[in-house]
């Protein structure tokens, strides 16, 4: 039975489409593993480690009470059809105020968004083990494993993508490459090819969620808790590889779920910044980040076991094995979810919003910035979701967009006041201050103000929306289910495009104008050949 070429196209686009670079890691058998260091170094503190544990434990979700009071998303999402889809149930304890207690997934997720620890000491500054033991997430190591997940694919068009051979073989190890899993897509994948696929080196699954139901479930989940729009990978990998790709950077904070075998991860702090060089996407596209360039000792070097979670912050080289830690007579796969929290992929930085405002109001955003520190808080994602440090406030904030009547002004002059800061930081000598009274005016209030109703009341907001259309009702063997993705795909792309023209870019309006169009008449093309 030979696929619709219109439907090929369609799956070839969904995996392209979607925003999100790979993240996570693949896998090669041409070097020899780096011994396994001490643990835990120095730079990691257990204490602060075992605070996060606790509070996860005993956070509930914020507000307690009925699900759709507790998420820190707009719109709201379905918890109860959620967990439905993940295989769990909402359960309610005995408490006489009928709370109700969300297991699995959802309980966890919401508290690590609710750890006052994780956010002030882990988010975009250092890496968090969560060892399964320590958190006890029992539906960690469930979640996706090959025998019941994985093999679905079995008679499905799905590819994905595996290492390239070059690294396979050793010719070629300082850069990540990859390639189509099969090379026929007119015909339905076997197992027999993810097999081959995984011999001595890893494979891949980009935007999993809209693939299969239970990792569309989690990350409506993660939307919920986080208040942050997400996307998740599936990596599978033999054991014995001895490197995985080179050291490299994600754009993406993400949260590494261990759900089947183990695998060795370093960690290492964000390296010098190179002229012309972009800090979120070393070690891939040609570019090189050896380990010269990284500290001598890893923040982190540990082993990942099932139910383990790992979590590792955008801009942070990394780099992982299936040989040391790992038992010799092994031959379990390693499987692991990486679950990216994208801020910077959806233009949700306090950068992008410094560039968005200068635009607009025809002033000049070019910028040389020297300084690391500067750099790296200029990086910062808009506070929205569990980053917001007042809860209340951004309940409020989004109480008022429930109703229609836009973003809340208190919660524009907290982003305001931190933007300013953020944008003085940058260029003191050019802003007008008590030390430099012939400065520059920064752009008025109302100008940051019409930002923000942009970037949280529409932005956003219609991202969410998206989202949770993308990731709900996912059947990866139905052709509705997957023109539902790819169309979830453009209207994403037409956001971007809409951020560009409110941006006056239009360099970046016209690309996505035109990716879109390009996409949309490659499936148009294939779907006449029929």
């Amino acid at each position: 039975m030979r696929a619709s070429p219109w439907v090929l196209t369609l799956l070839f686009l969904v995996d392209s489409a979607i925003l999100s670079v790979g993240n996570g890691d693949a896998g090669s058998t041409a070097a020899t593993g780096t011994p396994l260091g001490p643990g835990l170094s120095v730079n990691t503190d257990e204490e602060l480690m075992g605070k996060v544990v606790k509070e996860i434990q005993t956070n509930h979700c914020m507000g307690g009470g009925e699900a759709t009071s507790e998420q820190l998303s707009f719109p709201n999402i379905d918890i109860e059809s959620a967990l439905d889809d993940f295989g769990l149930v909402s359960t309610t304890n005995d408490h006489e105020d009928g709370e109700t207690n969300y297991s699995g997934p959802w309980t966890f997720l919401c508290g690590l968004a609710s750890s006052p620890t994780f956010l002030e000491k882990f988010w975009h500054r250092k890496p968090l083990l969560l060892k399964a033991a320590e958190i006890q997430q029992p539906w960690i190591p469930n979640s996706f494993t090959v025998e019941d997940h994985l093999k679905l694919i079995d008679g499905s068009y799905i590819s994905g993508h595996c290492t390239g051979d070059r690294l396979r073989t050793g010719e070629k190890t300082d850069t990540w490459e990859f390639k189509p899993l099969k090379t026929d897509l007119t015909r339905p994948t076997t197992w027999k090819e993810v097999e081959e696929a995984l011999e001595g080196g890893t494979i891949y699954f980009n935007t999993a969620g809209s693939l299969w139901p239970t990792l569309g479930a989690l990350c409506r989940l993660t939307n919920a808790a986080f208040g942050l729009p997400s996307n998740v990978n599936v990596y599978v990998t033999p054991p014995h590889l001895t490197l995985s790709v080179p050291p490299h950077t994600d754009r993406q904070d993400v949260l590494c779920f261990q759900t089947q075998g183990k695998k060795r991860w370093r960690v290492y702090g964000p390296p010098p910044r190179r002229k012309n060089v972009d800090p979120l996407n070393r070690g891939k596209n040609s570019d090189v980040l050896s380990f010269d360039e990284l500290d001598k000792e890893p923040l982190l070097d540990c082993v990942l076991e099932p139910g383990d979670v790992l979590y590792v912050p955008t801009g942070f080289p990394h780099t992982t094995d299936t040989v040391n830690g790992i038992d010799v007579g092994s031959k379990d796969m390693s499987v692991h979810l990486t679950m990216g929290l994208d801020t910077h992929v959806w233009g949700m930085t306090l950068a992008h919003l410094r560039w968005c405002v200068l635009q607009r109001t025809n002033k000049d955003f070019q910028l040389n910035i020297q300084d690391d520190e500067a750099y790296w808080e200029a990086m910062d994602a808009i506070p929205v979701g569990f980053l917001v440090p007042s809860r209340s406030m951004w309940k409020d904030c989004l109480a008022s967009l429930q109703v229609g009547t836009g973003v809340t002004a208190d919660y524009k002059e907290f982003v305001t006041d931190k933007l300013k800061a953020v944008m003085m930081r940058l260029q003191p000598p050019r802003w007008k201050s008590e030390e430099n009274v012939d400065g520059e005016e920064l752009p008025t209030d109302e100008d940051f103000s019409e930002v923000l109703d942009f970037m949280i009341g529409k932005h956003l907001t219609e991202l969410m929306s998206i989202q949770d259309e993308l990731f709900r009702d996912t059947r990866m063997k139905d052709e509705a289910s997957l023109m539902k993705a790819f169309k979830c795909a453009q209207k994403q792309n037409k956001l971007m495009e809409e951020f560009g023209a409110f941006s006056k870019n239009a360099a970046m309006r016209d690309s996505f104008a035109q990716r879109r169009q390009m996409q949309a008449a490659a499936v148009a093309s294939a779907k006449s050949k029929t």
